[in-house]
């Protein structure tokens, strides 16, 4: 996700600190709110964690957290979706005019990605194995494999330089070959899972639309 953003910067020499902030932020949040509803929950935390809470507060957060869910899922289709648009209509007249082809395109491509997305979500109805597929799939290559083929094609010279580089080389290629490992037995681990939770009948079917949101009625 950050490797676009450098594009519409007006400024792209702040990439770095604003890469740094935003991560630090995005940390101190996850890391916050993980401990402190941990602390009240424990082993019974819920997936998702507004399962945990009592009835009123959860039809609150559910409430206040759905437009940030829209606002959130919007951001990331619209990321892809302009890659995508970029890529397919670079050195057209048609990127920047507004023709039949420049909104048939950016339309199609969304509508496109937004299928997608349903459909996996619906193939998977239960959050946390969706994160942890989600996780295997594109955390680890965009996160772990792709920045250190990046930097080892910056920095090919490393692997005849000196022996400092030739370390900071070895270990990019160890973090790429964890990425890959990642990926393999995260997306076989869950693959797995999710047969033995539909055999088990612990998910509901696909295109279910059995209430999985661990809402407790009542209260």
């Amino acid at each position: 996700m950050f490797l676009p953003v450098i594009s519409e910067m007006k400024r792209p020499q702040d990439y770095r600190k604003a890469c740094l902030l935003a991560g630090f932020i995005v940390m101190a949040m996850y890391l916050s709110f993980s401990l402190v509803i941990y602390r009240y929950c424990g082993m019974w935390l819920s997936t998702p964690a507004f399962g945990s809470a009592g009835p009123v507060i959860k039809k609150v957060a559910y409430g206040i957290s759905l437009p940030g869910l829209i606002l959130g899922v919007g951001i990331y289709q619209h990321v892809a979706a302009k890659y995508a648009f970029v890529r397919i209509l670079r050195d057209s007249k048609h990127l920047q005019a507004n023709t039949f082809t420049h909104w048939g395109t950016w339309l199609g491509i969304n509508l496109l990605l937004g299928s997608a997305a349903f459909i996996v979500a619906e193939a998977v109805p239960i959050l946390n194995y969706l994160l942890g597929l989600a996780g295997a799939l594109c955390f680890a290559p965009f996160s772990l494999v792709f920045p250190a083929l990046l930097w080892m094609y910056d920095f090919k010279r490393y692997k005849t330089g000196t022996l400092e580089q030739k370390i900071k080389y070895g270990l990019h290629v160890l973090i790429m070959v964890l990425g890959f490992y990642m990926i393999v037995a995260g997306t076989y681990s869950v693959g797995v899972l999710i047969k033995e939770a539909f055999s088990s009948g612990a998910i509901a079917k696909v295109f279910d639309c059995s209430d999985n949101s661990g809402f407790v009625q009542g209260g």
